[in-house]
């Protein structure tokens, strides 16, 4: 299915607080996004004047919402009766899921973890909103350890408009994880609220469960407000003794009697986390969380590896996923093929991606087909402009395509020139001279031309122009005394010669 001439949706991902959520791609940007719809009906049991206006208000609170731990809003608009947001689309794992699977979490885990929420509340609490809907279906961990938080179309305006936009008889939220106050539905439901289902998701990671368990809303309502306030401490050794306190107070029945602040709960949380978190509201972007001292980095190492394996769009289904067979594998490089062919390449690299994730398990990272995929996939990520991941990708199928084939195949020699390709475009000329001289020693001469152009090139591109010229001077008498050279060959270079001379004169 496509909307607005340039969305394409792939998959349906899952439900939030307003409609279905599908993951795509935008075609114009070449690039993986989420797609939320409101949910169907909703427009017909409500005026649709006034539904169109509260979701083109959570539009734009939503993308005025600029923090690293809230996906990007792109996109708002509407099509046929249907009303749709486009979002980042976040890798990871729920939080839901994350705690099935690995059950109560290590202390500094979830010290850092609610750290990260802290950060994530006391921005949208200065800019004036509140989730509402905090709970672990609306929190992701990404595969380098960055919380997300999911879904703030549900948050409201604090100002004279909340009436207008949540109804006087509307809730938001959900049972388990719900204030007192927003549970007796009152108007002033704010920032504290949030701060309460904090608590709620805290004391779930660490003891497993959520603090009140009842058969059904309204049972699990009256929990929130009559049941006792439980101690962590009561249902798992080991929890320091204040940050029980902490968290006791966060459930606190009277918003009054709870933290002033995310930010307060933010400082009182860093002393139970072994890694260094950033200053509030200066969480580095995902990407740094790559480096063994970023805060994002758990304590005890990364996730365990069967949960990083799994890890999926936001909400995506849990069904089990069949082997594909080596007819499909080929089925998905044509498919990538064509995307490229209308420039399509981060979308062509994610599908060769998908399929190898299944198959080379199955049939061998090694195996002839998916040598030849996984050269499909390093191209289109280089085309993609990922020449990071193109990077070691490329290495990767140096050393394996060396192992079946030997160091002198010309799949490896096309593999090395590209490593050094990506490290030049990275910055790192160094590198990418040392491979490329390292190649031209392997090389025969005619097939060392074009590398020793490379070569020279880079080297004018570190400012060593003169060099460049000498090893040009070079490349044209060996060329020149070669038989039955295309002769285009030679032009080529003596263009890029006079080239650098111009800017040897210049400078």
């Amino acid at each position: 299915m496509r909307i607005a001439d340039r969305y394409e949706l792939t998959e349906p991902v899952g439900s939030g607080g307003m409609g279905q959520v599908w993951a795509g791609y935008d075609e114009r940007l070449d690039r993986p996004v989420a797609v939320k719809f409101l949910k169907p009906g909703l427009a017909v049991e409500a005026d649709r004047q006034d539904v169109v206006e509260r979701f083109r208000r959570e539009a734009r609170i939503t993308a005025r919402l600029d923090h690293p731990g809230v996906p990007t809003v792109h996109d708002a608009g509407v099509v046929g009766n249907d009303l749709y947001i486009v979002m980042q689309l976040v890798p990871g794992t729920l939080f839901a899921d994350l705690i099935a699977e690995n059950g109560p979490l290590p202390v500094p885990w979830v010290a850092a973890i609610g750290a990260q929420i802290c950060s994530v509340l006391a921005a949208a609490h200065a800019a004036s909103l509140v989730h509402r809907d905090l709970k672990p279906t609306n929190l992701i961990l990404g595969p380098t350890g960055l919380v997300k938080v999911l879904d703030f179309g549900v948050a409201a305006v604090l100002d004279s408009d909340l009436p207008k936009l949540t109804g006087t008889t509307d809730t938001i939220g959900t049972p388990t994880y719900m204030a007192p106050e927003q549970a007796l539905g009152s108007s002033s439901v704010g920032p504290r609220a949030d701060l309460y289902a904090l608590g709620c998701v805290l004391y779930e990671l660490l003891v497993g469960e959520p603090p009140y368990l009842a058969d059904n809303a309204l049972g699990m309502l009256h929990q929130h407000l009559e049941a006792p306030v439980p101690h962590v401490a009561d249902s798992r050794d080991g929890v320091p003794s204040e940050l029980d306190k902490l968290i006791f107070a966060l459930l606190a029945k009277d918003p009054q009697n709870r933290p002033e602040s995310a930010a307060i709960v933010y400082r009182h949380l860093l002393q139970w986390a072994t890694v260094d978190l950033p200053e509030l509201g200066k969480t580095p972007p995902e990407h740094s969380a790559a480096d063994p001292t970023s805060p994002h980095r758990f304590p005890f190492g990364p996730l365990p590896r069967d949960t990083v394996a799994r890890a999926r769009p936001a909400a995506a289904s849990t069904a089990p996923m069949s082997i594909p067979s080596l007819e499909d594998v080929h089925g998905v490089r044509d498919q990538a093929l064509a995307l490229a062919d209308e420039e399509r390449f981060g979308q062509a690299a994610d599908a060769l991606q998908t399929v190898l994730r299944l198959a080379a398990p199955f049939y061998g990272p090694g195996s002839p087909e998916i040598l030849e995929a996984r050269l499909d996939y390093a191209g289109m990520l280089m085309l993609a402009g990922d020449f990071r991941t193109a990077l070691l990708t490329f290495e990767q199928l140096v050393a394996d395509l060396t192992v079946r084939y030997g160091p002198k195949h010309e799949a490896v020699r096309e593999c090395r020139l590209q490593v050094a390709t990506c490290q030049a475009e990275l910055g790192d000329a160094t590198e990418a001279l040392r491979t490329l001289r390292d190649l031209l020693r392997d090389s025969p001469d005619a097939a060392g031309f074009p590398l020793r152009t490379q070569i020279a090139v880079i080297t004018a591109g570190v400012g060593q122009i003169d060099e460049a010229l000498r090893q040009l001077d070079a490349l044209l008498d060996d060329m020149r005394s070669m038989f039955g050279l295309d002769p285009a060959d030679i032009v080529e270079v003596e263009n890029l010669q006079e080239h650098l001379r111009h800017l040897a004169d210049e400078n």
